[in-house]
């Protein structure tokens, strides 16, 4: 049967048994739009950018509210502190920043192989905090192989397992800051959090998982690096006055999104302090020249930011007709009685099996609103808007999972049965960690 009549008869067929729910009509008219937007995101019948699109469409058209009222996410703060944070990646690339870095690490390990694999990874990790982890793992891939091709005895598990810890890094390093990752964002305007805010849990929880997750795939795939030494190329790089500027723009960034708080009172700006920080970074980098504006506008994700709106879109729209409420109400008589640390156990590790077989960012986008409207009583909002956005960036198995699993996947050095293997332990890793560590937090 063809996918389109599948998806199809899903969105009828579930629209009308829940005409049935013992909800007001606005409320079923918005579970109704949640469920088509649920089946139109993980059948991935159209792109999910368009998807997002139809949220406000639909939330029109089902008499919901107006169109400006949809329309007033897409304007949200958050989706201007993410461009302000692309806009820095794309300057930190064009001016090769990036590589610097990665090349300084390079030559710090002394030619060392094994030393250089942990160096790399970790730099992968860093920049991940900042940069898209796609470009970030593309960046890396070229200088993983390189090592890995000067010894042609290397064993598989050798390679396999530096492979896996560059995409890995990519994906745990997203965790860390709010610009890290989409969900991150998706996550944090659930929940009203600012830059410092999601760093107190993020960063706590990369510093966890980031080392547990390499001495995992040590045990898993242990890797005999044997005392190989390799030779390093040489980079010529040159600190000139367009790369210096940048990097007193990304530093004077940063320290406005830690002190955006004390910032924002001193010079009148109390709230969202970190979306007008980000727009004065772009602001700055295109005026000083240190970027092209042609070269931002290609670095950003635009359907991110999109995606961004529909999600905030969604959230409002379940709120606004009542849907939170109920789904709220049968969500608790589900998990009543249970433990709070057991309720973030079923919730991170549905959402680490979600993100396995769909995108990690529309994942996010539709279950933030419909798991925060679990009774504080159960888990409070901030854990299980947490639990969501960090899950997300967990899963390990499939190369489909995250684009950096697939961008290692394709140098052909890495079995999918390995990735499954390794990705298996470090789900279950992952699952048992995050739960404690939020319930521990908040």
């Amino acid at each position: 049967m063809p996918k389109a009549i599948v998806v199809l008869l899903l969105i009828t067929l579930g629209s009308i048994a829940l005409q049935w729910l013992p909800a007001e009509p606005i409320a079923i008219r918005a579970l109704c739009l949640l469920w088509i937007i649920a089946v139109l995101w993980l059948s991935e019948m159209v792109h999910v950018t368009i998807t997002a699109l139809l949220i406000p469409v639909l939330s029109v058209l089902f008499g919901i509210w107006h169109l400006p009222q949809a329309l007033d996410a897409f304007s949200h703060p958050i989706i201007f502190v993410f461009f302000g944070g692309f806009a820095l990646a794309a300057a930190l690339q064009a001016q090769d920043i990036d590589r610097w870095i990665a090349h300084n690490i390079l030559r710090m390990s002394g030619g060392l192989l094994s030393r250089a694999v942990m160096m790399l990874c970790l730099t992968t990790a860093v920049l991940s905090m900042w940069m898209n982890n796609t470009a970030t793992t593309a960046l890396m891939l070229p200088l993983i192989l390189g090592l890995l091709r000067q010894e042609p005895t290397l064993s598989a598990s050798t390679k396999i397992f530096s492979l896996l810890g560059i995409a890995y890094s990519a994906n745990l390093g997203g965790v860390a800051t709010l610009v890290g990752s989409a969900p991150n964002g998706i996550a944090a305007t659930a929940i009203d959090y600012d830059f410092l805010s999601w760093l107190k849990v993020g960063g706590p929880a990369f510093l966890l998982l980031w080392p547990l997750m390499l001495w995992v795939m040590h045990r898993v795939l242990k890797p005999s690096f044997n005392g190989t030494r390799v030779e390093v190329e040489q980079y010529t790089f040159e600190w000139t006055p367009a790369r210096m500027i940048l990097m007193g723009i990304f530093t004077f960034t940063v320290i406005g999104w830690f002190f955006s708080k004390p910032l924002g009172q001193l010079i009148g700006i109390e709230q969202r302090m970190n979306a007008w920080v980000a727009l004065l970074a772009v602001c700055a980098l295109v005026a000083s020249r240190v970027v092209e504006w042609k070269h931002i506008e290609e670095y950003t994700h635009w359907g991110t930011l999109l995606l961004f709106g529909g999600s905030l879109t969604l959230s409002a729209v379940l709120k606004v007709s009542g849907a939170s409420a109920f789904l709220g109400s049968v969500m608790s008589h589900a998990v009543m009685g249970l433990p709070g640390v057991l309720v973030l156990v079923v919730l991170v590790s549905f959402v680490i099996l979600l993100t396995e077989i769909n995108s990690n960012t529309s994942s996010t986008a539709l279950l933030v609103p419909i798991f925060i409207t679990l009774p504080v009583s159960v888990v409070g909002t901030e854990q299980a808007a947490l639990a969501v956005g960090i899950s997300a960036s967990c899963a390990f198995m499939l190369p489909v999972a995250t684009p950096p699993n697939a961008i290692v996947h394709s140098s052909g050095l890495i079995p999918q049965q390995s990735m499954m293997r390794v990705g298996a332990v470090l789900n279950v890793m992952c699952i048992g960690v995050l739960s404690l560590l939020l319930w521990l937090l908040l």
